[in-house]
């Protein structure tokens, strides 16, 4: 048989235009158009996937505001919880924060380094430090909470006076610690 015999006879080429014409119809998906809405419905009806987009947002924006005091949201955290309770340990800390203690000393480390705080040994266990803030940990975390209260006002405009107190105590029941 030869070659000629074998070959399938081809299909009488379509214009170019009319090709595109057929990729428009085909392509006319409305999700795989930029610009074109895509439907979150079922996603919307999750309280998972709305508290994940409300954290990013919310993360977002703390970061932002305290970007000029070089502090991240954990930083924050682990300052506040200090200042609020001098003498704190790390094992404390790391428990309530839901740090795991390898993860928390690099932090500490951090502070430490930057004036923010200081160690000394604890006058009830000898294995452990007891945390305090310095006096620039002090003066940083004044001006941080002046942020975060611009921060946290930008979230009240965002979800409204009454939204913000809804918010506040439906949350409420994850943050009272471990």
């Amino acid at each position: 048989m030869s070659d000629q015999a074998l070959r399938v006879p081809r299909q009488p080429s379509r214009p170019k235009k009319a090709r595109s014409a057929e990729r428009k119809r085909r392509s006319a998906v409305p999700a795989n158009e930029p610009g074109a809405p895509i439907s979150l419905a079922p996603l919307n009806r999750l309280a998972g996937y709305l508290i994940r987009q409300a954290q990013l947002w919310v993360f977002q924006d703390f970061n932002e505001t305290l970007a000029p005091l070089d502090v991240r949201p954990v930083q924050f955290s682990i300052l506040t919880l200090i200042g609020e309770n001098p003498g704190l340990s790390q094992m404390a800390l790391s428990r309530v924060l839901g740090i795991v203690r390898s993860g928390l000393v690099p932090l500490l480390d951090s502070l430490e380094g930057r004036g923010l705080l200081k160690r000394s040994a604890s006058t009830t266990d000898r294995r452990s430090h007891a945390l305090y803030l310095t006096a620039d940990g002090r003066t940083l975390l004044v001006r941080a909470n002046a942020l975060v209260g611009e921060h946290e006002e930008r979230l009240r405009q965002k979800v409204g006076p009454s939204g913000h107190k809804q918010l506040l105590k439906v949350l409420e029941v994850f943050g009272r610690g471990i």
